[in-house]
């Protein structure tokens, strides 16, 4: 198996040792909300994310940071490309509408950079302690040679596979409902993945209010089971 290949299967796995698994991003505030009831609205929501939700944004990024490591390897403006990859890391995260989701990012940010340096692939740009997300996948989906179109596809899979790896912990949707839902979504995922390719930055909208609102009052819950 190719390192690429390797790489890839680890990243989509729900078990990617980041952390991500801790968290449910907005669901568990749905449930307590009554707005989650069963495997349709799990799936009703992660389809609307990927249509209209700042993920479309994170996953425009990654092709930015792919593009800029790529011309930092080849050692052209090097001044400029690490300032505007510092700038847009910043802006991703300040672009979050949580203090929650933001420590989120950054907690699995670090843990990726972690994963890839045992693999023999240091990030070397590293100056402040706290990166977003989306760089770290992005370096990951770099060092391991993956195309720009399946980092994408790729993106979007783990995190509908968090998504339902979650709601399996909260309400009874069963494995193999989430397994055909995941089925389900390969073609949005495709479709989504393909737009975000052909568009500029400044063209990405997003307006999910109901999940960033949900991400927010998270903290506020009496029980959970899922980190801030």
């Amino acid at each position: 198996m190719s390192k690429s290949h390797l790489l890839k299967y680890l990243l989509i796995s729900p078990n990617l040792p980041v952390g991500g698994f801790c968290y449910s991003e907005g669901l568990e505030s749905y449930l307590n909300n009554k707005d989650l009831k069963d495997s349709n609205s799990v799936k009703e929501l992660i389809i609307s994310e990927l249509k209209i939700g700042q993920i479309r944004l994170d996953a425009k990024l990654l092709l930015d940071f792919f593009d800029i490591f790529n011309e930092l390897n080849q050692g052209k403006n090097l001044k400029s490309n690490l300032h505007k990859l510092l700038s847009l890391d910043k802006w991703i995260l300040s672009s979050k509408d949580s203090v929650e989701i933001r420590e989120q990012q950054t907690q699995m940010s670090k843990s990726l950079f972690d994963l890839n340096k045992e693999f023999g692939y240091e990030y070397p740009y590293k100056k402040h302690k706290k990166n977003s997300w989306p760089l770290a996948w992005s370096w990951a989906c770099y060092c391991f040679e993956i195309t720009k179109l399946e980092m994408v596809e790729n993106f979007f899979y783990s995190w509908s596979a968090n998504q339902l790896s979650a709601a399996l912990r909260i309400i009874p949707v069963g494995s193999t409902k989430a397994q055909l839902i995941q089925r389900d979504l390969l073609a949005i995922i495709s479709k989504v993945s393909k737009e975000i390719m052909d568009k500029e930055i400044d063209d990405i909208y997003f307006g999910n209010v109901g999940l960033a609102m949900a991400q927010q009052n998270h903290n506020d819950l009496y029980t959970k089971l899922f980190r801030n």
